[in-house]
């Protein structure tokens, strides 16, 4: 086949010359193990008494042990963790909200909150429930007609109920009061 018709990888090469082979490095001057030359601006006097330093005994000390004690542990200090503040009561609260098949919020954060109880007191509608205002008659918690859930949240709560109708949600909560 004539050269002008093979493809470029099938071409022969041109004469090139040979590849030089590598020579590997020669280090000058002394070589400090594990640091390499960089000597940090200390010049050596003699580069044989370094070579010396690193073969003599200097790196085994016999009276220093090799493993160490344990330190002796710390009497434990006891410890009682309060979770509440040291005067306070609890009361509660009830409301009624309405709820139709337009998202909205019903119980709003609290952070002294420590439970929650919806009731759908309905006898035709269902509610659906979510932390969010993503709640949908898909996404929500189904809160079936007469149907009751208490919750330990302190985070808002949203209801919505299925197309075209409504009801009214009885909530009551409860709550700390520092004082």
């Amino acid at each position: 086949m004539p050269n002008w018709m093979q493809r470029k990888g099938m071409q022969t090469p041109p004469e090139r010359p040979d590849r030089v082979k590598p020579v590997p490095e020669k280090i000058e001057g002394i070589y400090y193990p594990y640091r390499g030359t960089e000597n940090h601006g200390v010049k050596q006097p003699n580069p044989e008494a370094v070579d010396d330093y690193y073969e003599s005994e200097h790196w085994d000390d016999g009276d220093v042990p090799r493993v160490l004690e344990p330190e002796p542990e710390p009497e434990p200090v006891p410890v009682r963790v309060v979770q509440e503040t040291a005067r306070e009561r609890l009361s509660w609260r009830s409301i009624q909200v309405p709820v139709t098949d337009v998202k909205s919020q019903v119980v709003g954060r609290h952070e002294k909150r420590r439970n929650l109880i919806i009731r759908n007191p309905s006898t035709s509608s269902d509610v659906f429930i979510a932390e969010d205002q993503s709640v949908s008659t898909y996404t929500g918690y189904l809160l079936e007609q007469g149907q009751e859930i208490t919750l330990r949240t302190t985070e808002e709560v949203y209801a919505v109920c299925a197309p075209g109708e409504n009801t009214v949600l009885h909530i009551a909560y409860e709550y700390a009061v520092e004082l």
